[in-house]
C-alpha cells in the first residue's frame, strides 16, 4: 500500500512538472506494447519516465527499454532499488535511484549527487543532463597546509597537498604519485608560484615555508624535489610527509586552506561513463 501510494504521489509529480513545462502529458499512456507512468512530448522529442518501485530484473528492464528506443522515445527509469547487476551506467539506459526523505522526493545520480524530483525531470528534458563517456576534473587545485616540526632542528615548518580533485557532475578523482618522484603535482611551477604568492600576503604570512626544491636524501641515496626547514633546510622525506598527510585525512592538522583556478591540462581524466549534471559547468567529456 505505501508502495502504491508513493508510486502514485511520484507519479503525479513528475507529470505536473512536464505538463508546467509545456509538454504534451499523459499518464499510463500505452503504446503498441507497452505502458508508460508518464508520457511526455514536444512535437519533436517523447518522454516515457517509468517509477519502479518493485524489482525489476536489469534484463526485464532492458528489453522493456529497447521497445522505448525501437519507437524513438527516451526512456528514463526511476527506481527505488535499482537491479543488483547494473553496475555501469549505461548511455542506452537511463536509470537513477528515488528516494524519500522528510523533505521532499529526490533523485540520486549514482551518490554523485541528488537532485529534487522536480528540478531533475527538468533539467533531464532541457538536456542539462547527458550521458559522458569520460570523467574531467575541474580546473581547481585546492591546497591544504599541514604544520611540520624539522627533525634536525626542530623549527616549526609547514608543507602542503593537493585535496583529491572533483569533476563538474561532483565526482571525487583521486590520484596516485609515485614516492620521491620530482614530478609530483603539488611542484608543479604554477602552483608553486601561486603558493608563494599567497605565503607573501597578509593572510598567508603565519606560514614557514621553505624553498622546493632538489635535495639529497641518504635514506634514498639520490636527490628529488622535496619539502625542507625553512631554518636548516634538511630534507623532509617522502614518507613523513606522507604520513603527516594520512593523518591529516579526518582534518586533524590542517592549519589554511587555499584553493584556485589554473590554466594547464591536469591530464587526470578518466575513462568512466556516467550519466553527468554538470549544473553551473561544462560537460565531461
Amino acid at each position: 500500500m505505501a508502495d502504491m501510494m508513493l508510486h502514485k504521489i511520484v507519479q503525479q509529480q513528475i507529470f505536473e512538472v512536464c505538463k508546467a513545462m509545456g509538454l504534451q502529458t499523459q499518464l499510463e499512456y500505452r503504446g503498441k506494447d507497452w505502458r508508460a507512468d508518464v508520457f511526455a512530448s514536444n512535437g519533436q522529442s517523447q518522454y516515457a519516465f517509468e517509477v519502479q518501485l518493485s524489482p525489476q530484473s536489469l534484463k526485464k528492464t532492458q528489453e522493456r527499454q529497447a521497445k522505448y528506443i525501437r519507437d524513438g522515445i527516451v526512456g528514463c527509469w526511476l527506481f527505488e532499488k535499482e537491479p543488483a547487476r547494473q553496475k555501469v551506467e549505461l548511455e542506452e539506459l537511463p536509470m537513477f535511484k528515488l528516494e524519500q526523505t522528510k523533505n521532499g522526493i529526490i533523485v540520486s545520480l549514482k551518490k554523485r549527487k541528488t537532485l529534487p524530483l522536480d528540478i531533475f525531470i527538468y533539467d533531464f528534458v532541457n538536456d542539462k543532463i547527458r550521458f559522458c563517456h569520460t570523467l574531467n576534473p575541474l580546473p581547481y587545485v585546492e591546497i591544504f597546509f599541514l604544520e611540520m616540526r624539522c627533525w634536525k632542528c626542530g623549527a616549526k615548518n609547514h608543507i602542503y597537498y593537493i585535496a583529491p580533485f572533483r569533476s563538474p557532475c561532483n565526482t571525487l578523482i583521486n590520484f596516485d604519485e609515485a614516492m620521491w618522484a620530482s614530478d609530483k603535482l603539488a611542484f608543479h611551477p604554477a602552483i608553486v608560484e601561486k603558493i608563494q604568492d599567497y605565503a607573501n600576503i597578509e593572510e598567508g604570512k603565519h606560514l614557514q615555508l621553505a624553498p622546493v626544491k632538489t635535495r639529497y636524501s641518504h635514506t634514498v641515496g639520490d636527490s628529488y624535489m622535496s619539502f625542507g626547514c625553512y631554518k636548516c633546510d634538511s630534507i623532509f622525506g617522502d614518507w613523513f610527509v606522507r604520513e603527516a598527510v594520512i593523518e591529516s585525512w579526518d582534518g586533524n592538522g590542517i592549519v589554511d586552506k587555499l584553493k584556485f583556478k589554473i590554466d594547464f591540462d591536469l591530464n587526470l581524466r578518466q575513462e568512466i561513463p556516467h550519466w553527468c549534471h554538470p549544473g553551473e559547468y561544462d560537460f565531461c567529456e
